[in-house]
C-alpha cells in the first residue's frame, strides 16, 4: 500500500478519537484534548498498535477508550483496503489547551519511510507560508 494511503487512514483513524465521540469503537464519549492539557507536559501520546500510552496521564476511561481503539484497528484498516501489517509505527500525540488543540500523526510503513503530519483539533492540515509568500502544509518532526 502507497505511504500516502497509510497516511490517510492514520489522519482518519486519529481523527476519531480527537473528534471525542469514539464513533470507531461504538459510542464512547471521551475528551483527549483536555486531559494532553492536564498532563504535565501537556500533551498525550498514543501508539495505536499497541494500544498504550507512551506519554501523559490520561484517566481510567481514556486509557480504556484507546485499548478499544489499538482492537479496532485491524478492521478499520481492511475497510479502507490496507492491512495493519502495513503500518511498523502509528503513533499520535494530542496537545491540549484552548485554543492551541492539535495532533500530530506519525506513520511509518513497512519499506521505513517515515512522516509526520499536523492537524488542528478539528482534523484539518496545518498550513505555513513559504519564503514566497505561498500555503503549504505544515511539516512537523513527530512524537
Amino acid at each position: 500500500m502507497r505511504h500516502a494511503e497509510l497516511c490517510s487512514i492514520a489522519h482518519n483513524f486519529a481523527d476519531s478519537l480527537a473528534c471525542g465521540l469514539g464513533l470507531v469503537i461504538g459510542h464512547y464519549p471521551t475528551d483527549v484534548f483536555r486531559e494532553a492539557g492536564n498532563s504535565s507536559n501537556g500533551h498525550i501520546t498514543v501508539d495505536f498498535l499497541t494500544g498504550t500510552i507512551l506519554e501523559g496521564r490520561p484517566s481510567t476511561g481514556l486509557a480504556q477508550a484507546i485499548a478499544l481503539y489499538s482492537e479496532a484497528l485491524p478492521a478499520f484498516c481492511e475497510k479502507h483496503g490496507a492491512s495493519i501489517s502495513d503500518f511498523r509505527e502509528l503513533a499520535v500525540r494530542y496537545s491540549g489547551g484552548q485554543p492551541d488543540r492539535r495532533f500530530v500523526v506519525t506513520v511509518v510503513d513497512g519499506q521505513g519511510r517515515r512522516s509526520s503530519s499536523e492537524y488542528g483539533g478539528h482534523g484539518e492540515r496545518l498550513m505555513v507560508l513559504d519564503p514566497l509568500g505561498r500555503r503549504r502544509p505544515k511539516v512537523s518532526d513527530g512524537p
